[in-house]
């Protein structure tokens, strides 16, 4: 009798661990330990994990150089350097403006068939001096490129202006000015995502910042596809990228670090956008 017991509880203490399993482990993810609690929402533990069938461009800076590992293609440098990252290295500009340090990588065919995307970076810089570029997709006949994300003109010592213009077809669609306190002298991500469906978004720190809707709008068109631009406005290269532009006394040039910057052909969803800002922090 006493062993018929023992059987029972047995069984039990089987079952009470299964069920305690199933409720605490994300069944999309198996490397976290077994029974423990994925440290992000949709159970990521690792950047890597978060749509990696449609990450189309990712620089990590690690090989001080411009190499993008999908794509396994090298960029040119212009005068940047490689420093300490918020992950290994980061690409880093010139705190003298008169230097024009920047850097450029060709765009794959991946990244020019894209009709809805994200684009994620990492920013550590002091205050900026003009309307500074971050990151670009050229357009080697208009003013503004494909992808322009900036710091516009305005900001203070801890307030960044975060600004985004979309190129589609031609025509730019404008997401605005979003304020960043503490923007500067610290790394901060930025997160841009367009759907295919007339939504655009604006992230910082993994948290919506802003969306623009243009009703009608469908899959995104890239014309004239120029270079990626790192560190600057695609018009403030040497030469200019673009015929619409030999340059502008009002933009300037990335003082301080970038790293981590990723390109996905799909908009991240914001559970996926919040878990790479914890995940790329946390170094994983």
């Amino acid at each position: 009798m006493k062993f018929k017991n023992l059987n029972i509880g047995f069984a039990g203490l089987i079952i009470g661990s299964t069920l305690l399993l199933s409720c605490v482990k994300n069944d999309n993810n198996d490397d976290f330990p077994e029974g423990g609690v994925p440290p992000t929402a949709g159970g990521f533990t690792a950047s890597s994990q978060i749509s990696p069938s449609n990450l189309v461009a990712y620089w990590n800076f690690n090989a001080d150089s411009i190499l993008d590992s999908v794509s396994k293609t090298t960029g040119t440098n212009a005068g940047m350097t490689f420093t300490t990252g918020l992950k290994g290295k980061a690409l880093t500009g010139n705190p003298d403006a008169t230097k024009k340090a920047y850097a450029t990588a060709i765009a794959s065919p991946a990244v020019k068939a894209m009709t809805q995307y994200t684009v994620s970076m990492w920013v550590n810089t002091p205050q900026n001096t003009g309307a500074t570029g971050i990151f670009g997709l050229g357009d080697t006949q208009g003013f503004w490129g494909n992808i322009n994300v900036f710091f516009e003109n305005g900001g203070t010592t801890t307030l960044a202006r975060f600004k985004t213009i979309y190129g589609d077809n031609g025509v730019t669609r404008d997401n605005n000015i979003q304020d960043v306190q503490n923007g500067f002298n610290n790394w901060v991500q930025y997160v841009i995502t367009y759907d295919g469906a007339g939504n655009f978004k604006s992230y910082v720190n993994g948290s919506l910042a802003r969306t623009t809707t243009v009703a009608g709008m469908t899959g995104i068109r890239f014309i004239n596809v120029g270079p990626i631009v790192f560190g600057t406005l695609h018009f403030m290269t040497v030469p200019s990228s673009t015929t619409g532009s030999p340059g502008e006394g009002w933009a300037g040039y990335l003082a301080g670090k970038m790293d981590e910057v990723r390109i996905y052909n799909k908009a991240l969803t914001s559970i996926e956008v919040s878990a790479l800002s914890i995940l790329e922090r946390q170094g994983r």
